[in-house]
């Protein structure tokens, strides 16, 4: 029974050296392939500057005036009246936009004839000749500047100035 005891030992150690020995067994080892990380780029979005648009800002057609200026041979250019609105005239001076319109009419009580002259050469004189009572001329001032009229009968009546705006 001894031997036995032996035997059995000896064979249990046999097989634990044995399972520790390197042996090789005829299967070559395949490596397991490592993961290479490939970097795919992240698509950017392309931004595209754009320029902001100002809001157009719808303006208002601005109305053309008619300015009336009386005219007498006893106190020259003395009085102007606007349809529907009213004038800055002081001092002889008119203050209009340009694109508006001025009429002289003549209010001389003895139907005495006078003509309008612009110092400037703005139009003929002979069209600007009020012959009778209530006879007129207008002008339209499409270019701003300041402008001289005077009466060419009555050249020492003072004078009216018309300034206008563009």
């Amino acid at each position: 029974m001894n031997f036995k005891i032996i035997s059995i030992f000896i064979m249990v150690l046999s097989l634990i050296f044995l399972g520790c020995v390197d042996e090789e067994t005829g299967v070559t080892p395949v490596p397991t392939p490592i993961a290479t990380l490939t970097a795919t780029p992240t698509p950017v979005p392309t931004v595209v500057p754009t320029t902001v648009q100002p809001t157009p800002i719808p303006t208002t057609a601005r109305t053309q005036i008619l300015y009336t200026s009386d005219v007498d041979d006893l106190y020259g250019f003395y009085k102007v009246t606007v349809r529907n609105g009213s004038s800055n005239y002081t001092n002889r001076t008119l203050t209009i936009n340009a694109g508006d319109t001025v009429k002289w009419i003549s209010v001389t009580e003895t139907n005495y004839p006078l003509t309008v002259v612009s110092q400037e050469g703005l139009w003929d004189n002979s069209s600007s000749r009020l012959r009778t009572s209530y006879s007129w001329f207008n002008y339209t001032f499409n270019n701003p500047g300041n402008y001289e009229v005077y009466i060419k009968e009555f050249p020492k009546l003072a004078h009216q100035k018309i300034i206008v705006n563009p």
